[in-house]
């Protein structure tokens, strides 16, 4: 009797470790066909970047690399999908098909659900595995951390298993080859991807840098260290949420009570893991509401009249609005795809609260720029930053005060502004205009600008349409922890708002 023959689809998943479709292969005793397409409709959405196509390009040949030590090869297709599976499904008649599941955009779903056709016109079983808590199709809020519990705290990484193929889907799979693409030069700069070089991030994370994570994360000059780098690999696929969860919590119960540096340790990892927790939170939202890719979670706020000036869009996705930090970070990301969490929160709530541009006109440049772009995260942070979700408190990140508190001596600015590097911190810090022919002046007044935002967002709030929706909305998205922190920044950003002072509140932060 013939083996069963299964297809490894690969997408956000170039991996070994911790690999359900492979162990599933394997426990049914069939020949492996790893599959990876690069698909044309994905590389031309507005969404994806020569960054994008790199990562995948690199962990994948990466594993390509890992699968020939074992004797074995993958397939590597260009084209639609469907139409690469037809076609080796005419070569080699493999009878499963075997993917993990992605949470993505439009576009991939779609895709997701023409090869599930596919295969049920074929006679070809086909499965969708999680690799992560999210649940697809939506969930009722109140069983997300049962989920987290089942899948993620008690279940263990899977090992690799057993690979075997037949002589004729290795020399097939040996015949196909990577399409040509022609890389910028600073790809070079670009953070490594490849499961090899996550396992190694992971380490170096838990066991040298892990440590300051904790106050280290906010300023744009620490975090490329003390923040655990991890973003881009499980963005990607070439680690789970599960090794790394498992991996920090053997971490922590290692931790020696008699070194005084435990205590720190400690707080920092615990402060990563619940991080790590509201990553599936984040993600979740959009499996479970697929249109917040195109209109706001919260339908009061859908039809708010953004300017959209694309002059103030050219001079913000360029970095030349004459804001220092708004300027470096945006030509950071452009040249290394990275940036920390408080500095792409600043650079979103600019364009929205700011410059009035809409959080879908933003999108693709910042999707585009980002290395561990991952839609469900990505599309949630523009949302909360744009002020848009409807229950949390609207924060309008000052761009001059974040570059006091966490670039004093302008060290990231200079860095990616060299026409500054001759002015002195002082002068950055507390000028509203450098006066320099080589560096513009601000585009836009700050102030002004931002109060006439959360003003229109403050009155949405107020109207009954947002105050009959609020609840169902949160109902359905919000977290289920206790908002303690939330309700006092609500508070006092209420009293902001009666004292008109906004600098002793939150909304200008």
């Amino acid at each position: 009797m013939s083996r069963p023959i299964a297809v490894w689809w690969i997408k956000r998943d170039a991996r070994l470790a911790d690999n359900a479709p492979l162990t599933e292969t394997a426990r049914i005793g069939a020949l492996a066909i790893p599959l990876f397409c690069f698909e044309p409709t994905l590389i031309a959405a507005d969404d994806c970047s020569p960054m994008h196509i790199h990562a995948q390009w690199q962990a994948v040949q990466a594993l390509r690399q890992k699968l020939r030590l074992r004797g074995v090869d993958l397939v590597i297709a260009h084209g639609n999908v469907v139409e690469k599976l037809e076609k080796l499904h005419s070569r080699i008649p493999f009878t499963h098909l075997f993917a993990h599941e992605e949470i993505g955009n439009a576009i991939t779903f779609q895709r997701d659900r023409a090869v599930a056709n596919w295969c049920q016109e074929r006679g070809v079983i086909y499965r969708e595995f999680p690799q992560s808590s999210v649940r697809r199709g939506g969930v009722n809020r109140d069983r997300l951390q049962v989920l987290w519990q089942t899948r993620i705290v008690q279940t263990a990484p899977l090992e690799i298993p057993l690979i075997e193929q037949s002589p004729a889907i290795t020399q097939l799979a040996r015949s196909t080859n990577f399409p040509r693409f022609d890389f910028p030069e600073q790809a070079s700069h670009w953070q490594p991807v490849n499961e090899t070089d996550a396992h190694r991030t992971l380490d170096d994370f838990l066991r040298r840098r892990g440590i300051w994570y904790r106050g280290g994360i906010s300023s744009p000059n620490t975090a490329d260290t003390a923040g655990s780098r991890l973003s881009v690999h499980l963005a990607w696929g070439t680690i789970t949420t599960k090794q790394i969860w498992h991996a920090t919590r053997t971490r922590i119960a290692e931790l020696d009570p008699d070194d005084p540096r435990s205590a720190r340790w400690k707080a920092s990892l615990e402060a990563f893991l619940s991080r790590l927790h509201w990553r599936d939170h984040f993600t979740q939202r959009l499996e479970s509401e697929p249109d917040l890719e195109f209109r706001s979670i919260h339908p009061a706020y859908r039809n708010i009249p953004y300017e959209n000036d694309e002059r103030l869009h050219l001079a913000w996705r360029t970095g030349h609005t004459g804001y220092p930090l708004v300027d470096a970070v945006m030509r950071c990301l452009q040249a290394t795809g990275f940036v920390n969490f408080r500095m792409r929160a600043m650079v979103v709530s600019f364009a929205c609260h700011v410059l009035h541009l809409d959080w879908r006109v933003i999108h693709p440049h910042l999707a585009k720029v980002f290395r561990d772009y991952d839609p469900g995260i990505h599309l949630n942070q523009l949302q909360m930053q744009a002020g848009v979700v409807g229950w949390n408190a609207i924060r309008v990140y000052n761009p001059s005060k974040q570059l006091a508190d966490w670039d004093s001596q302008c060290r990231f600015v200079k860095r990616w502004l060299p026409q500054l590097k001759d002015v002195s911190p002082e002068k950055i810090l507390h000028s509203e205009d450098l006066g320099l022919a080589s560096y513009p002046s601000p585009i836009v007044e700050f102030a002004t600008r931002a109060r006439q935002m959360t003003d229109s967002l403050y009155a949405i709030r107020k109207t009954a349409e947002a105050k009959a929706s609020t609840p169902a909305v949160y109902a359905k998205h919000g977290s289920r922890k206790k908002e303690t922190k939330f309700r006092a920044r609500i508070k006092r950003a209420k009293e902001s708002k009666r004292t008109g002072n906004p600098a002793q509140g939150t909304l200008f932060d």
